[in-house]
């Protein structure tokens, strides 16, 4: 079996899935929103701790110094070369930035390159490009560093061979073969939410997600918004997937409506009792109630409200039966809610896929999905399944992670390997690949996949990741420089950060930026 992740009979539930990444529990659930309450909130968060004031009372004087003027200068420059270009609602279809030369792939600026031919091992970088990587992954605390070799072929003028060698002399470059593993070693576990980023060049929008094709469920709530929603947004979707996977505390542990009865309360008697007339067997009712609305979907009304919707069925199927136990019924019932439910991703997956190219690319790009997903250093491409996989397709992937690890412009580097099952010196058989807008990650791994999705994958930042990346930069810093680490929606965002000030800072005289 061709896959990229562990058998999916290893993985039970969200849970789980986790667990078996290394970790006792799932993180704490995150969505980063652009909220003007928040802004302010975490201004005051900054300004309150007494090292971020020393700072801040400083910056109206320093940031005027004709060489803060400068260095502000040289990490403006470095920010534009690599900011990730700001798509546009409507605009024509992304076109190829990196170009093939000399059967190299060569980035948009000439910065990176990589064989033209699949699973190299080889990557060439300027000296720049070089320093900049290993300043972000040295910021998100990776394992792996880029080490400067010999210079390029000489079609890759001013260019140098570029090794991934272990942060630790004493570690494994890698000691797994396993795609989001092999992510995990290079992000430092960074890939825990997917980014949406609004095509404006808004601020994004985060959220917990797995992989796991236990959670397919809030996976095909994407490709329904693509399929059906032309006013699509991150919010929509962050909404969405929330509703059917988290509990409202605002709803009723039983809220729907069946048959015409509104069923609002916390109490199983009491619903049971309004549902008699219209389900007339205790027993059912029990099952319903009990085992499957109050045990696996309380205080999810959207659920709970999509289910009942198939009950009808259901109770024409089976209005002959006989007398059965309540565990009978509850299996009956989880038997016929998941065939309803996989028949209806199947369905929207089907949309989505089917509908006219152009469509989709425009709805992708409102969200940052799929073409659109521009994961950067220190964040992972992840490839996605948004249907079940059918007996016949067990040899697609559930899903495909890698790591990005240099940017130019459009174009990213990635450093990945893939579930090699079992194969001798499968750990060092990892690659390097370029990616960019044409031919991007999606366009490259969309077939392996049932649904295929493609996602920006990374970590969200928190204040304590601000606060670090604040007091590790040369002080004082600037107040642009402190305004972007406000701002800042991903820790890959403050990676880049420190990677901008570091970069323009020589290291004889780094008393400020």
């Amino acid at each position: 079996m061709n896959t990229h992740e562990r058998p999916q009979s290893d993985v039970t539930s969200t849970k789980a899935a986790w667990e078996e990444r290394g970790t006792s529990e799932a993180p704490a659930a995150c969505v980063e929103t652009p909220s003007g309450k928040r802004h302010q909130a975490l201004q005051r968060k900054l300004n309150q701790r007494p090292a971020v004031q020393s700072l801040l009372q400083r910056q109206q004087d320093v940031s005027q110094s004709p060489r803060v003027v400068a260095r502000e200068a040289q990490a403006s420059a470095l920010q534009a070369r690599h900011a990730t270009p700001a798509a546009t609602a409507g605009s024509a279809p992304v076109v190829q930035r990196y170009t093939v030369e000399d059967g190299y792939r060569v980035s948009e600026h000439h910065t990176l390159a990589v064989p033209e031919q699949n699973e190299s091992k080889d990557f060439y970088a300027t000296p720049a490009e070089i320093n900049r990587s290993n300043l972000i992954l040295e910021a998100i605390q990776s394992r792996v560093e880029l080490q400067a070799g010999p210079a390029a072929p000489e079609p890759l003028a001013d260019m140098r061979a570029v090794t991934p060698v272990p942060r630790n002399p004493q570690q494994p470059l890698f000691d797994v073969n396993e795609c989001i593993d092999v992510a995990d070693r290079v992000t430092n576990s960074g890939q825990t939410h997917a980014i949406y980023q609004p095509g404006e060049g808004g601020v994004p929008l985060l959220r917990q997600q797995s992989p796991y094709p236990a959670v397919v469920e809030q996976l095909n709530v994407i490709a329904r918004h693509l399929a059906d929603n032309p006013d699509v947004t991150p919010q929509t979707l962050v909404t969405d997937q929330n509703a059917i996977s988290d509990e409202n505390e605002d709803a009723a542990r039983l809220q729907f409506t069946f048959g015409g009865v509104d069923i609002r309360t916390d109490r199983l008697t009491d619903a049971s009792t309004a549902l008699a007339p219209v389900i007339p067997v205790r027993e059912l009712r029990i099952a319903l109630l009990r085992e499957i609305f109050a045990g696996a979907y309380e205080r999810q009304p959207e659920v709970q409200q999509r289910l009942a919707g198939t009950l009808g069925a259901f109770l024409a199927q089976h209005a002959q039966d006989g007398a059965r136990e309540i565990d009978e019924w509850a299996e009956l019932l989880q038997d016929s809610f998941d065939t309803h439910l996989r028949q209806a991703r199947d369905d929207a997956t089907a949309r989505y896929m089917d509908q006219y190219a152009d469509v989709t690319d425009a709805r992708s790009r409102q969200v940052g999905v799929n073409a659109h997903a521009n994961p950067e250093p220190g964040e992972s491409y992840a490839i996605v399944g948004s249907r079940d996989r059918t007996p016949e397709e067990m040899q697609l992937w559930s899903f495909h992670f890698a790591a990005v690890i240099a940017r130019d412009g459009a174009d990213t580097v990635t450093l990945e390997n893939y579930n090699r099952n079992g194969a001798e010196g499968a750990n060092q058989q990892w690659y390097f690949d370029m990616h960019g807008p044409q031919q991007s990650f999606h366009e490259k791994h969309r077939h392996t996949v049932a649904g295929a999705l493609t996602l920006r994958m990374g970590a969200p930042a928190t204040d304590e990741l601000r606060t670090r990346t604040l007091m590790g930069l040369p002080q004082p810093v600037s107040e642009e420089v402190a305004a972007r680490i406000e701002q800042a929606r991903t820790r890959a965002e403050l990676a880049a950060i420190h990677a901008d000030v570091m970069s323009a800072t020589p290291e004889q005289d780094a008393d400020t930026l």
